[in-house]
């Protein structure tokens, strides 16, 4: 047993040797880029459910303005009042009242969209963009933990790094979402925090910035908010709320904050009705809805998974086992307490306060990324600093452990996103057989695939055949010759997050169409859904 001891910490050792770590960093790197390359080539880059909307946002902006929010629609001649307008919950919203008056707007954060719409870029390079902030992340991840932790060794640096680029986050960063950047700004608020409560000075801009950067990152994702308001608490805690010294402490910082929720806050009010934006108010109503067993169910996903997800504890176990032990053995610096109570509380916080289930496809654990984030920082600055050789090998093999099992759940989740990524290009092949002829949906769950395609070709919605009827009558006075009709051809599953309501009235509306001035022409099944081409009698 001792020997199979040794055997197994050389084995440690040779693994985290400066070549090795760089090799495996490389190829992990390489292999994401590879991935996206991959995804993005074709007949469409891979955008598809929320992501979607987000360009659809972002090229509204770039082709009229970034002052025009209202939905972005190739239909207007069609369908002017957006009654036919393929998007609904959760993805747009309607402001104003029943009528011509109304305005549908996108309830995804408007400053997202904005930016990358002034980037010079096609929008088959926004996936791309978001992938180099991922890296950009990881930068700023080991940054925090040489600056913060005084972390120089470059074997734990180059560690951090793998172990952060195969955590949940990659969800994220492998979408065209507004993630990725917030973490990027909270991060930055956190590091303005943790340096001033290690007494490192940095200069005023610094610190202004620093808090500047929070605010953003609470207008990006709202889930922000409960991150840095669990790490005021505990600064609040450590330092005895002696309210009047941190004031001063953190007066630059909290300035740059106070400034960036006015300014952000009052463009979103002045535009939206809406301080923190449309979103805001939908997620509220959201929150209502549900119940203590709905939000009792979502934390155990989130936990333990379902069928077809993983769950926190299957993905994180030997990060949860790290950190039951050293918490056991104490010992750790007041930093060291606020990364890991920050990361464990806002953890569990989200899940418990978010009213939506915590994402799809194989690798759920939305809204926590910036929790695995900070357990990163957390678990590496332990492991750095421990004085015991015998404890430290003992931490290392729980970290290699977990870098071994995030990868195994990283290839399963892109094996998920090949499979989509098949499917998608059959399906965007099939809308450009007849590239001048619309596309009518039957039900929202259609939607979720329809990529760039929404923005070379109308797609609108009839969920029942009165609406329908009244659709039809439109294309013909405009003299369309044909449309497309796409359904998918079985029951849709139901999503957590919808009501029996909607899911009855949007979602499980397909039908047969009675045409009154369109014949249908050819009638196939592809890939699960149906495809019809209808003409003029």
């Amino acid at each position: 047993m001792k020997q199979l001891k040794v055997w197994l910490f050389q084995f440690l050792n040779f693994l985290t040797r400066k070549q090795i770590l760089v090799i495996l960093l490389l190829a992990l790197v390489s292999f994401f880029v590879y991935k996206r390359i991959t995804w993005d080539s074709g007949i469409s880059p891979l955008i598809q459910s929320d992501s979607q909307i987000k360009l659809y946002q972002t090229i509204q902006y770039k082709e009229n303005g970034l002052k025009q929010h209202e939905c972005y629609s190739k239909n207007n001649e069609i369908d002017p009042e957006y009654r036919f307008y393929p998007f609904r919950y959760p993805w747009v919203y309607f402001i104003g009242q029943d009528g011509d008056t109304k305005e549908c707007v996108f309830q995804y954060p408007t400053f997202f969209a904005q930016f990358f719409s002034i980037l010079p870029l096609p929008y088959r390079l926004f996936n791309g963009v978001v992938l180099l902030l991922y890296f950009l992340l990881t930068v700023g991840i080991v940054f925090f933990i040489r600056s913060v932790f005084h972390v120089r060794k470059v074997e734990n640096l180059y560690l951090a790094s793998i172990l952060f680029l195969v955590g949940y986050c990659v969800s994220s960063a492998i979408e065209f979402s507004e993630s990725i950047p917030s973490h990027i700004f909270l991060l930055t608020f956190f590091y303005g925090v943790l340096s001033l409560e290690s007494s490192k000075k940095r200069a005023g801009v610094v610190e202004f910035l620093a808090g500047f950067a929070g605010a953003v990152s609470i207008f990006l994702r709202s889930e922000s908010a409960i991150y840095i308001g669990i790490l005021g608490l505990m600064v609040l805690i450590l330092n005895r709320f002696r309210l009047l010294f941190l004031v001063k402490k953190y007066s630059l910082l909290l300035f740059g904050l106070t400034i960036a929720i006015i300014l952000l806050g009052a463009y979103n009010l002045i535009e939206f009705g809406e301080i923190l934006g449309v979103r805001s108010k939908v997620s509220l109503n959201d929150f209502h809805r549900l119940q203590i067993s709905d939000r009792l169910y979502f934390f155990k996903e989130f936990m333990f998974g379902n069928t077809f997800r993983t769950g926190f504890v299957s993905y994180c176990f030997p990060l949860i086992i790290f950190i039951g032990f050293v918490v056991y053995r104490g010992s750790l610096s007041n930093s060291q307490k606020l990364v890991l109570w920050v990361g464990l509380l806002s953890l569990l916080l989200v899940v418990i306060l978010s009213p939506y289930s915590q994402g799809g496809l194989y690798l759920g654990l939305r809204y926590t990324e910036f929790s695995y984030v900070l357990l990163t920082i957390f678990v590496i600055s332990v492991f750095a600093n421990e004085g015991s050789a015998d404890r430290r090998q003992w931490l290392l093999l729980l970290i290699v452990l977990q870098i071994a099992l995030g990868f195994y759940h990283v290839k399963r989740n892109f094996k998920t996103i090949d499979f989509v990524k098949k499917y998608h290009e059959i399906l965007q092949s099939e809308w450009l057989k007849y590239s001048d002829a619309p596309v009518i949906h039957l039900s929202t769950f259609d939607l979720l695939l329809i990529s760039d395609s929404f923005l070379k070709k109308p797609h609108l919605i009839a969920n029942k055949q009165s609406e329908f009827s009244i659709l039809e009558s439109r294309l013909f006075k405009l003299g369309i010759p044909k449309f497309q009709v796409f359904v998918y051809d079985f029951k849709p599953p139901k999503d957590d997050n919808i009501s029996d309501e909607f899911y009855d009235e949007w979602v499980n509306s397909k039908y047969e169409i009675e045409s009154k001035y369109y014949k249908k022409t050819s009638d196939s099944n592809t890939a699960g859904y149906r495809y019809m081409l209808w003409e003029k009698k």
